[in-house]
């Protein structure tokens, strides 16, 4: 079985309208990377001009929920993750409810997976946690750079608690971020490394793999018995590329590391179907049960479902 560990947004218009609007107009330096000519925004009236147009654009490209099913069906996908996350204290912007995530969970409990977001800056940030693996969610997604944290922070660490104590996954970013109001190297696997040593029990999921800083993600990843890393935001189709920067990925997970790797589409990010992405984990110089590790193996067993 195929599983993309992070698919993106849940299927839902406004869900999806608002997972969508803060990285193309909220996070001041996205949307002028990845848009070509646009130029940064200066001022808060132009952030917010800027986000609400991206609300409004990504609401029509929302798939249905039988789109997005028939599109896991077309790509072999036997299980997605879903999710959303939370840092309104921070970026001053909604997100999707985790309820709504709960919602689309419980409705096809066989064919995804849902993550909580939490924002640790909430004085009920570990309660929420409570809440949110009660309601059906498997673990929870932090982002640092988005809620102006360094991972070891101690607002962070009451959720780490109380994920290690559940026994849940924290899905953490890692590697680069493109906000020009955040430190780059916020993702920097040195600060995986501290989390995972003072919680040695919780699973963490470094999103992105770290990059450019693979090769000390996988260091890190080869410390900690409990730290995988995933494929979310890239296209595989690069990784064997010389001077990638992935060449420690394809050396350690294709060896030491072949069970803590995850395969994820953030398809939505990447406007690619997850059935195209994985054929690219295909075509890797990595062994065929190296392959399918990556591509479900090791997911399903994180996840209990192995």
């Amino acid at each position: 079985m195929i599983v993309d560990f992070l698919a993106g947004a849940v299927p839902d218009a406004e869900a999806f309208a608002l997972s969508e609007a803060v990285t193309q107009g909220r996070l001041r330096g996205y949307a002028e990377h990845f848009g070509g000519d646009l130029a940064p925004a200066r001022t808060h009236d132009e952030v917010t001009a800027r986000w609400a147009a991206a609300r409004e654009t990504a609401r029509d490209k929302a798939p249905s929920e039988e789109d997005f099913l028939r599109m896991l069906d077309e790509g072999g996908i036997g299980l997605a993750g879903v999710y959303t996350e939370a840092f309104g204290s921070r970026l001053g912007v909604p997100t999707a409810g985790n309820q709504v995530v709960a919602d689309f969970v419980a409705r096809h409990p066989d064919r995804v997976v849902g993550f909580a977001g939490i924002d640790p800056w909430e004085l009920d940030a570990a309660r929420r946690v409570d809440e949110a693996v009660a309601s059906g969610l498997s673990g929870v997604v932090l982002s640092p750079f988005k809620q102006q944290l360094l991972p070891e922070d101690p607002r962070m660490a009451r959720v780490y608690g109380r994920c290690e104590a559940l026994g849940v996954p924290v899905l953490l970013h890692t590697g680069i971020n493109w906000s020009l109001d955040a430190a780059y190297d916020v993702g920097h696997p040195r600060h995986i490394d501290a989390v995972a040593r003072a919680f040695p029990d919780l699973t963490l999921v470094c999103l992105h793999a770290g990059w450019p800083w693979v090769e000390d993600m996988m260091m890190v990843t080869w410390r900690h018995a409990n730290v995988y890393v995933d494929l979310s935001a890239h296209r595989p189709r690069t990784f064997a590329r010389p001077s990638s920067g992935w060449e420690a990925l394809l050396r350690f997970g294709n060896r030491q590391l072949a069970d803590r790797v995850l395969f994820a589409s953030t398809w939505t990010l990447l406007g690619i179907p997850p059935a195209t992405l994985a054929d690219e984990v295909r075509e890797l110089p990595l062994d065929d049960a190296v392959v399918e590790q990556w591509l479900g193996g090791n997911a399903l067993r994180l996840l209990g479902r192995s």
